[in-house]
């Protein structure tokens, strides 16, 4: 049902929701074109009314960013619009978030959620801060989280939308779309097509488990229907986090750039490059901690400058902010934060850096004050020691106790997303990004 009320009857508000039980405000003298019908409801919603109450502007007074934000809705990707025709959550191509964080000297984060509590509070953050983000799931994500590619995106859209972000753009990110040999071509190929179709905006094509040559020949086939697409694209060379062979596996400057030319001469000119460049993914356990060779890192930076391609640095949970900060110096435009935000969920104790402190048995250890409840991780704990999850796959648990996760009492919920917008700020300051979404709508208007 619409319910029609005037203008004077139309109480503001910062946030509007799209579910099934929110009712429809319809303006009665909306401008041609002006009228959105709802993906999931079916409401009809005004455009430039919802942009009123997200930001508590008067009619009259809408800024020319708010005008750009109102027309996000034609620079989303072809995919996106098929899938949310009248969504105003600015979902756009990781493209231009990507080329405003390199005019802007800042660097994009990533974000790998796992489960749905961190998220409101990520999005807070960036709607606070004018922060562009990209959510994003690995592969292998998907397999021990509740998500399909389908549901992810979905979810992403629809807590932006609940929160009323229509102005800070984001994109969503396949991340590690892994090929450990070539008979994994096909089946990557199919879910690269599944994730076109949800409405990805951004892909990672990791094929480095394999030997360089192999790891080319790959990337120049999987690739094609995204750059096809014109989305962002992020390849890999040098294992993340590998302990073997030379210099301990690191990428080296000549075999980046042999990299990216080859591409780039079979018609596939990626965005990024991540690299083995010290960091990895999880939990640093015991005496191991945080060595990202910058040095290194910039030696790649500059050896790949002729193409204008930039770093991915992943595996950053655990690495301080002050250096965080100096990222940007050493080439790298997105930072990929995971395993932090599971921390924050489960309530771990953290060092000042993020990485979670753990005994001698790699047991995690559990602040009463903060996360998820203290029986909840209990249960965890105990079906973790039952199936050998322990240490770093307590990751597992995500999707083992999903139900239990999004059944958490409301206390619990909003400690959570307290304490994921006050980090999420802080990553954003270190990362140069406060305010970038302005530079996204002067970029793509």
């Amino acid at each position: 049902m619409i319910i029609t009320k005037s203008r004077a009857e139309v109480k503001p508000s910062r946030r509007f929701m799209a579910s099934a039980d929110s009712a429809a405000i319809e303006n009665p003298h909306p401008r041609r074109g002006e009228e959105r019908r709802n993906n999931h409801t079916g409401a009809l919603f005004s455009t430039r009314k919802i942009l009123e109450w997200s930001f508590g502007f008067g009619f009259n007074r809408l800024p020319r960013r708010l005008d750009m934000a109102e027309k996000s809705m034609d620079f989303r990707p072809e995919k996106v619009q098929q899938r949310f025709p009248g969504s105003l959550a600015p979902l756009i191509n990781g493209k231009a978030l990507l080329t405003a964080a390199r005019a802007g000297n800042g660097m994009i984060m990533a974000t790998n959620i796992r489960c749905r509590l961190p998220v409101e509070g990520i999005i807070r953050a960036s709607m606070t801060t004018g922060a562009p983000v990209m959510y994003e799931i690995a592969k292998s994500e998907l397999s021990y989280t509740q998500f399909t590619p389908a549901s992810f995106v979905a979810f992403i859209v629809r807590e932006n939308e609940r929160l009323g972000n229509a102005r800070v753009p984001f994109a969503v990110h396949a991340d590690h779309i892994s090929v450990k040999k070539p008979e994994d071509v096909p089946s990557v190929a199919a879910l690269i097509a599944d994730q076109l179709a949800a409405g990805f905006t951004s892909f990672a094509i990791d094929a480095s488990h394999m030997p360089n040559e192999q790891n080319l020949a790959a990337v120049l086939e999987l690739a094609r229907p995204i750059v096809a697409a014109g989305l962002s694209l992020e390849v890999e060379l040098g294992e993340i986090g590998a302990k073997s062979g030379s210099a301990e596996g690191f990428t080296n400057p000549e075999e980046a750039e042999w990299f990216i030319r080859e591409l780039v001469n079979g018609g596939i000119h990626p965005d990024l490059l991540a690299i083995n460049n010290g960091s990895v993914h999880g939990t640093y356990f015991g005496a191991s901690h945080e060595g990202i060779q910058l040095d290194l890192t910039r030696s790649i930076w500059e050896a790949i400058q002729p193409w204008s391609v930039d770093i991915a640095q992943h595996g950053i949970t655990g690495t301080s902010l002050d250096k965080i900060t100096s990222f940007i110096d050493y080439g790298i435009r997105k930072g990929n934060v995971g395993t932090f935000w599971q921390n924050i969920t489960f309530g771990t104790a953290m060092n000042q850096n993020g990485n979670a402190l753990t005994t001698a048995e790699r047991d995690y250890i559990k602040r009463p004050y903060r996360g998820i409840s203290d029986e909840l991780w209990q249960q965890m704990r105990e079906w973790a020691a039952a199936t050998g999850n322990t240490g770093g796959n307590i990751k597992k648990a995500n999707l083992a106790f999903a139900a239990e996760l999004d059944a958490l009492g409301a206390e619990y919920k909003e400690r959570i997303s307290r304490q994921a917008c006050e980090e999420a700020i802080r990553l954003f300051e270190a990362t140069h990004s406060i305010g970038l979404a302005d530079k996204v709508w002067s970029l793509i208007a």
